[in-house]
């Protein structure tokens, strides 16, 4: 049984301003509960003036935990972790800081204004399947490299995490495990073949 999750490509900020308030989202893949409160105690202390850093997270075996720092109760932790749960993401934290503007929200228009921006943040951050691939590193001249590229493009199932052209072209495979026996087939004549590791990773 392959073990698929989907999480995050990538950290990003994203910003939105409502009624004069500063919503700022940050997010990050994580794999434990202690990356996540590091990354949370990271953001709120690059963000140590600001009025709120509200956050929510997630990881596997459904452990979770949200805050609303001192917003009015289920009004930014919950809307935060409520796109985490919408998007089915699992290894994720995200905090929400917003600067004060001046004018009060309301209960509805904090909790929309903290969904927006969690959800702009995740939008943003590319979402993607995470599972367990097997690594390869192929050694091949520049013509048989070009015949390799064009015969992977019919296919689905892999993703090239590393490439060095030099005299020579040398470059990392990850492949699905259903995938493998079709791919390694086309490898195998094209130049030396040699697997490295499996290893978990997005696509």
């Amino acid at each position: 049984m392959i073990e698929i999750y989907f999480s995050i490509l990538k950290p990003v900020e994203t910003t939105i301003k409502v009624k004069r308030s500063e919503f700022i989202g940050n997010i990050k893949k994580v794999d434990t509960e202690e990356e996540a409160k590091e990354f949370i105690k990271e953001i709120s202390s690059k963000y140590r003036n600001a009025t709120h850093n509200c956050w929510a997270y997630k990881v596997k075996n459904n452990k979770f935990n949200y805050s609303d720092d001192g917003e009015p109760s289920g009004t930014a932790g919950k809307p935060i972790f409520g796109i985490i749960e919408k998007y089915n993401l699992i290894n994720v934290a995200i905090v929400v800081t917003r600067y004060f503007g001046g004018v009060k929200l309301g209960v509805r228009g904090l909790i929309d204004a903290y969904s927006q921006c969690a959800e702009e943040t995740v939008l943003k951050s590319r979402i993607g399947k995470y599972l367990d691939l097997k690594i390869y590193k192929i050694k091949t001249d520049y013509s048989k490299y070009a015949e390799i590229e064009r015969l992977l493009k019919r296919l689905k199932g892999w993703k090239i995490v590393n490439q060095e052209f030099m005299a020579d072209v040398k470059f990392e495979i990850a492949i699905e495990e259903d995938k493998e026996s079709e791919i390694i087939e086309i490898l195998k004549n094209k130049g030396n073949i040699e697997y490295l590791r499996t290893e978990e990773i997005g696509m």
